[in-house]
């Protein structure tokens, strides 16, 4: 008797095990389950047209990603090429190329290539990649050729495939799930991370593995927006874009999903980038040169450029830098609001959309005051002041530009941009605005960058790193 037991047990034991093995191979299995996902924005305008949402299985590991229409909240099972922006087809056959591109647009049409699943015959790895690699790189079978009926909507690039069409809901296998949702358009950010996690099986390559990265160039890269004659003198990293688009994102907690029953899961989705004021004043001295200042471009370093898509955290130890134009307003300007030979004055302000801005790190062994006096890495500032100076003896004007360099320690501290984790790896933002107001003022007497010293050592102070032609008048 005990050994029947036993052998019922052993079969039962083996035909629990088969079925989860099945479960998660067949879409239309009765252990899978109907979910789909509502979104609460806080400026419905600004929300991005389409939002992918990660889905993954913490226990018997299991993932997919699924792309939101965010207009009918319609969705549907995407692959790797449908995740990169400049992968995707044309909306509209109509207008422009339909392979990929510059194209941002994604096909809302085309015939469901997964309309069966696989067998339950079929071997269990084989099963799992095909779920696993489902709308990616595989090519279907060769059919007959038959006479069209109606013109075709575009294949995926690199997968001679239609993709699927929007659903209501999708299908995912029962179990208890982390979701995440970002946007998929935004062409700022480099999802390659991603599309590994979708190509790979679950248990090789976790969730804690994947996090979206900022799209960074180098100096010279002619896509990069940037002033003429810029001399980089903090060049620990590479640039973003300025005002790159905002990045939306919004996490669950582990959430049930249920066999045989459809669930709806809500999305609050928050932007995880700060829009930052940066304040601070030019003061002049002509007493010996005259001279207008004309235009004056920045550079923040620090800011954050990997954000954790299990946690919505920013990796401290990756960030980049950003170059942005400030706007100049004269305290005695002329009639168009332009500086003047006269004018003593200038403030300068300058906007930015960035995920935050960290300051630099206290080495092993440094003290306070070797922080302070650091001029390389994250939370160091230059800004590049150009001006047109007054030759008496020709009595013509000639340009000339100024370069200086700042680190914000004290000012960052007291601006409050971020919050850090307990284990002191991430950052997250402290409010969607923040302000730097730099009290240590620049001194241009036309000859030389300086400070006006104001005393203290909460001071943050500037440096001249440059200046182009230095002409004796």
């Amino acid at each position: 008797m005990n050994s029947k037991k036993l052998l019922y047990t052993l079969l039962l034991g083996a035909t629990l095990t088969s079925c989860t093995e099945v479960e998660i191979c067949e879409r239309d299995h009765p252990h899978t389950s109907d979910v789909n996902f509502t979104y609460t924005w806080n400026k419905p305008e600004d929300k991005p047209k389409r939002m992918g949402v990660l889905c993954y299985r913490v226990v018997g590991q299991w993932k997919q990603v699924a792309e939101v229409n965010t207009d009918d909240l319609t969705l549907r099972l995407i692959g790797k090429t449908t995740i990169t922006p400049e992968n995707r087809p044309n909306e509209n056959p109509d207008e422009g190329d339909n392979t990929g591109g510059d194209n941002t647009g994604g096909n809302t049409g085309g015939g469901n290539t997964d309309a069966t699943g696989p067998t339950e015959t079929e071997n269990v790895e084989s099963v799992k990649r095909q779920v696993l690699l489902a709308y990616a790189d595989e090519p279907t079978e060769p059919t007959e050729p038959t006479e069209p009926t109606e013109p075709t909507e575009p294949t995926e690039p690199g997968t001679g495939t239609t993709p699927p069409p929007f659903t209501p809901t999708i299908k995912i296998p029962r179990g208890y799930y982390k979701f995440a949702t970002f946007p998929l358009d935004n062409p700022a950010i480099d999802y390659s991370e991603l599309e590994q996690f979708i190509e790979k099986d679950a248990n090789k390559y976790p969730l804690q593995n994947v996090g979206l990265s900022y799209k960074v160039y180098d100096i010279k890269d002619p896509k990069l927006n940037k002033p003429l004659a810029w001399q980089d003198f903090n060049p620990y990293a590479k640039y973003i874009q300025p005002d790159v688009e905002p990045l939306y994102y919004d996490s669950t907690t582990v959430q049930q999903v249920r066999a045989d029953r459809q669930t709806t899961f809500e999305f609050k989705p928050k932007i995880l980038s700060q829009n930052i004021d940066i304040n601070f004043n030019i003061v002049k001295n002509t007493d010996e040169v005259q001279f207008k200042v004309t235009e004056v471009w920045a550079e923040i370093s620090g800011v954050p450029i990997y954000i954790k898509m299990n946690t919505g955290y920013l990796d401290i130890t990756k960030t980049s830098k950003m170059l942005f134009k400030t706007d100049i307003k004269p305290s005695n300007p002329d009639d168009n609001g332009n500086d003047t030979n006269e004018n003593k004055r200038i403030a300068c302000h300058g906007n930015i959309n960035v995920t935050g801005v960290v300051n630099v790190q206290r080495g092993y062994g440094e003290t306070l005051a070797d922080v302070r006096k650091k001029i390389y890495g994250p939370g160091i500032m230059q800004v590049v002041i150009y001006t047109e100076v007054y030759n008496p003896k020709t009595g013509h004007t000639f340009p000339q530009k100024w370069q200086g360099i700042i680190n914000l320690y004290n000012t960052l501290n007291q601006a409050k941009l971020m919050k850090t984790t307990s284990d002191n790896k991430y950052v997250y933002r402290n409010g969607e605005h923040g302000a730097i107001n730099i009290s240590a003022e620049i001194l241009l007497d036309g000859k030389t960058v300086g400070n006006i010293d104001k005393g203290g050592d909460a001071l943050d102070r500037w440096i001249q790193t440059d200046s182009d032609i230095n002409i004796d008048i």
